[in-house]
């Protein structure tokens, strides 16, 4: 009867120091494991058709801080917010020399960027690299205001800008045009165009645009 005092007793107490960590961590904001933030999420009702997020489902990736791997993770990166999401209960903070590399063969890093650091897809690194900058932002839906208009939803609108950061570190604007291809990538702008001819490229498409980049590095 001693002994089954002494467990309940103990499992109270083991009860008791689980609810006070969890009150705790509730509280941190800024504070976590490998210098994150730690997010206590919760269930939120979704009334906006779509999602924040790049991709659709969490990613498998290696995170990477000043060239050290730190840890494998699945990842998403919320657009909305410009923070890369872990399947656990933290956010990755927006770091110098951070580097995620997710196994689909695309990296994330953290470039200045209208006058703050933000996240950027690496779709191509090289001597001069193709980056990608997704946002999201939410369309508001609107209301009928009479029998011949349906009311709509709110809905999630994605953004993408392409630029070529060059190797003396500059952040090129090229949409996905020919013209602007060219233009961005002028010095070499004859042997671009041989090449695009010849593999039947397509300057508007972001796969297309990747092989040009790659091509244009080893001019």
């Amino acid at each position: 009867m001693k002994n089954l005092f002494l467990v309940i007793l103990l499992l109270k107490m083991y009860m008791a120091v689980g609810q006070n960590s969890i009150s705790r961590a509730e509280e941190l904001s800024d504070m976590g494991a490998y210098g994150t933030r730690v997010v206590v999420r919760k269930p939120i009702k979704n009334t906006v058709q779509g999602h924040q997020y790049y991709e659709n489902e969490n990613k498998l990736a290696s995170v990477y801080i000043n060239g050290k791997k730190l840890r494998r993770a699945y990842v998403r990166y919320n657009s909305l917010n410009d923070e890369i999401e872990v399947t656990e209960v933290f956010n990755i903070l927006k770091k110098e020399n951070i580097k995620v590399v997710l196994d689909k063969g695309y990296v994330y890093k953290m470039l200045d960027f209208e006058g703050t650091k933000q996240f950027f897809i690496f779709l191509k690194e090289g001597k001069n690299s193709l980056v990608m900058k997704v946002e999201k932002r939410i369309k508001q839906g609107e209301n009928a205001i009479d029998a011949y208009k349906q009311s709509t939803n709110a809905k999630y609108i994605e953004k993408r800008r392409y630029f070529i950061l060059t190797s003396e570190g500059d952040l090129l604007r090229v949409k996905l045009k020919q013209k602007d291809v060219l233009k961005v990538l002028g010095d070499k702008k004859n042997e671009i165009k041989k090449y695009v001819s010849s593999k039947g490229l397509n300057y508007k498409k972001e796969n297309d645009l990747i092989r040009i980049v790659s091509y244009y590095n080893t001019l």
